[in-house]
């Protein structure tokens, strides 16, 4: 495996200036899912390969996490991986039917055992990493590039569903009937997925952020008791290797102060609580990513510029990097993004800020 490791974003570029509380030249902006199927290039170079085929071919890989950047100018670009590709590295196979299916599920105490750290010398992972290393590469040193790993919570819902579900009804009901086994398999996972975050960081990964998706089917006390260590402790490894981390946890209104309570540098909202409300509840050293509501994206322009000022607004000028609450959908027209991108723009030239103050 290359281990060779490209310089890394320049420490003043926007985001990591934001992410880390400093002043930063402009307020910088990039969207979850941003190199994805609303994209006409991205589906260019989907009708000639498979999704798993994308994901295993560096190059390719590369392309299409630099495709959003050279539309729009963003600040961030996100690694272009799925969040599975190191569950086959643990010894479970994966396929997408579109969504992802495992070949095994985590069914008892005694299937913990079996699964593998993810090695980064697995095909799985080095095609990842060598793709990391192209895009770090190539893109501008005012540019971050983000990677990312599942939060052990979010990956236990794959492992023991073995697919998608709307509230992981299994997941749960494993958690209360054997919460010792529950928590040993978090903590695995979570042992499992360092390497992979370990290799992110030196394959030139200026940024990981640490993806809970189904953490909002917790109640507080659930979160608190079993997801929020292991996640702390892969944000604890980001933060040690020098880079910026990132914690987002969907669906977290109830989870706002265990997240505040957390190791990240970026606290990362989805759009159910207002920005102003979360960032009142956060750390003042402690940035802020969000929170456009994906769907305001299908909004007539003025009404698009208007929520995105209000965000801007309420954020303030410091510690707050522009995103939407969750992914871009797939029927987003693309020029409903130059929209967005020219009023955060717009704003930060608009608003003066007060050096040192979030405002």
């Amino acid at each position: 495996m290359d281990s060779t490791r490209p310089a890394p974003a320049a420490p003043n570029c926007p985001y990591l200036a934001a992410a880390r509380c400093a002043e930063p030249s402009r307020r910088p902006i990039w969207i979850m899912r941003q190199a994805g199927r609303y994209l006409p290039e991205y589906r260019a170079v989907r009708e000639q390969m498979s999704f798993l085929e994308l994901c295993r071919s560096p190059e390719a890989s590369c392309e299409v996490t630099l495709q959003p950047i050279r539309r729009y100018d963003l600040d961030a670009a996100i690694l272009f991986t799925d969040l599975l590709v190191p569950v086959i590295a643990m010894g479970v196979d994966v396929d997408y039917q579109p969504g992802p299916v495992l070949q095994r599920r985590i069914e008892s105490a005694s299937d913990i055992a079996t699964l593998a750290d993810a090695d980064p010398s697995h095909e799985a992972i080095a095609t990842m990493l060598a793709a990391a290393r192209n895009v770090r590469t190539a893109l501008d040193p005012q540019k971050a590039l983000i990677g990312f790993v599942g939060a052990p919570f979010t990956m236990a819902c794959y492992l023991v569903e073995g697919r998608g579900s709307k509230a992981w009804d299994d997941t749960r009901r494993f958690m209360h009937a054997e919460p010792a086994a529950f928590q040993k398999l978090l903590r695995r996972i979570g042992e499992a997925l360092e390497p992979v975050v370990t290799a992110l960081v030196a394959a030139g990964c200026d940024a990981i952020q640490i993806f809970d998706s189904w953490a909002g089917v917790l109640s507080a006390d659930d979160y608190a008791r079993h997801a929020a260590g292991p996640t702390d402790r892969l944000l604890q490894l980001v933060r040690s290797k020098g880079a910026v981390a990132v914690n987002f946890v969907n669906g977290a209104a109830q989870h706002v102060e265990q997240i505040a309570d957390s190791s990240c540098n970026v606290a990362a909202v989805d759009w159910r609580l207002p920005i102003r409300e979360v960032r009142r509840r956060l750390p003042d050293d402690m940035a802020v990513q969000g929170n456009l509501d994906p769907t305001c994206l299908y909004a007539p322009d003025d009404a698009l510029r208007a929520e995105a000022a209000r965000i801007c607004r309420d954020a303030g000028a410091i510690g707050h990097v522009f995103n939407l609450g969750h992914g871009i959908l797939p029927s987003v027209d693309p020029a409903k993004v130059a929209t967005l991108v020219d009023e955060v723009r717009r704003h930060d030239h608009a608003e003066p800020r007060h050096p040192g103050t979030r405002r």
